[in-house]
């Protein structure tokens, strides 16, 4: 079965574990009845692990405390529970997964997009611009497919409690004429409605604002109910997750420091609305 980024955290958890005891991966699978490759499946999140003989470890690796066994279980059932995204598993690559994964959890989303209209602000039609441009050309089958994941992960504004989301985007986010004069236009407008909703806040950080704290990149801040945040950097050939303390703090600090430098809100939707409208010129 395919790992997803619960599972491997999950595992991951449980190798830390092993080694703060101090216990061997052979005397652990041998304790276990396992064979050593399925214990070290397990800690790489590729197998899942059941209920008794996750509680079976803790009780091995000295984890006695009935809310840390309780919080684990949960995780362990977390990982087992199959997102919608798993209809696509044939089209998805891993990492992608992963990233939807995160982004149905999250309960805060903070995303910083030199370039583009991040991907749960675009519409149908940018979005397919957005992928068709991709040097990889796909199939189109593929290109629907993708497309639909993400108006699946739309959905995710629209639910009862949707997670909070603050968005800073480059100016050339805006200017980027992608798809033509209509298909920007529309994305604009649609931009601007999700800009007036009480969860989500949009900036603009403007050409004028020069050197920034961004320019290494864009990134996403996961904030997660149960776990830390998680960054995630996305780059031509994959997507990389980091959860280290120091790692989400230097990711945090830049995106306070974009979100001093960017134009307000209302600034910031003023442009957008200019923008649009000079569009239709």
């Amino acid at each position: 079965m395919a790992s997803t980024f619960r599972s491997r955290r999950l595992g991951a958890d449980l190798r830390q574990l092993r080694e703060k005891a101090q216990l061997a991966s052979e005397g652990v699978a041998k304790e276990m009845g396992f064979s050593r490759p399925k214990l070290s499946r397990i800690e790489a999140g590729e197998v899942r692990v059941t209920q008794n003989d996750l509680r079976a470890l803790l009780h091995l690796y000295g984890v006695t405390d009935d809310k840390r066994v309780h919080a684990f279980i949960e995780a362990a059932r977390d990982a087992r529970k199959p997102g919608w995204w798993h209809a696509f598993q044939d089209t998805l690559p891993r990492t992608y997964a992963d990233f939807i994964a995160l982004e149905a959890d999250a309960t805060e989303i903070r995303n910083w997009e030199p370039l583009l209209i991040p991907g749960l602000f675009q519409t149908e039609a940018y979005a397919r611009a957005v992928v068709a441009a991709n040097p990889a050309v796909l199939p189109p089958a593929d290109i629907d497919e993708l497309v639909k994941v993400l108006g699946e992960r739309r959905a995710a504004l629209e639910r009862a409690h949707p997670p909070r989301i603050w968005v800073i985007i480059g100016e050339s986010a805006i200017r980027q004429t992608i798809g033509g004069v209509e298909v920007m236009r529309e994305q604009l407008t649609h931009l601007a409605e999700l800009a007036d909703r009480q969860h989500i806040f949009v900036q603009v950080l403007p050409h004028a604002a020069g050197a920034h704290a961004g320019l290494a990149g864009a990134f996403v801040i996961f904030g997660l109910p149960r776990d830390p945040d998680v960054v995630s950097v996305e780059n031509m050939t994959g997507t990389l997750y980091m959860d280290q303390p120091g790692e989400r703090q230097g990711y945090s600090d830049a995106f306070d420091h974009l979100r001093a430098t960017a134009l307000n809100q209302v600034q910031s939707l003023a442009l957008i609305k200019r923008v649009a409208t000079a569009m239709k010129e």
